[in-house]
């Protein structure tokens, strides 16, 4: 499994891990949330228990966890964050471009 955390990243992860409330796992999982039909995704970020069959990537103190469905999805992606908006914000830039381009100029004409 290939994916990329930037450091800056890794620092926003490690001060959520250190800011849950105490009963909260404390792996972060990345799972997509819902699938384009042109093959990009859309993902979700939580605290979440690693489960027997998922991925963890270890970043030097925060585990990431991915489960197998959205792991094909994740592969040579980046984690990347911003503060554009309010506060953090985490982007995951994948291999295949991660934007959705569906919808337009496809129709079929008869």
């Amino acid at each position: 499994m290939n994916i990329t955390v930037t450091p800056r990243a890794t620092e926003e992860l490690k001060k959520a891990r250190d800011a849950r409330p105490a009963d909260v796992p404390q792996d972060i999982r990345i799972l997509v949330a819902s699938q384009c039909g042109c093959g990009s995704a859309h993902f979700q970020m939580g605290f979440d228990e690693a489960q027997p069959d998922d991925t963890q990537v270890d970043l030097g103190g925060v585990t990431l966890v991915i489960d197998p469905d959205s792991a094909p999805f994740l592969e040579d992606a980046q984690v990347d964050c911003s503060d554009e908006l309010v506060g953090p914000n985490f982007r995951i830039q994948t291999a295949n471009g991660g934007g959705c381009g569906c919808g337009g100029g496809h129709g079929h004409h008869h």
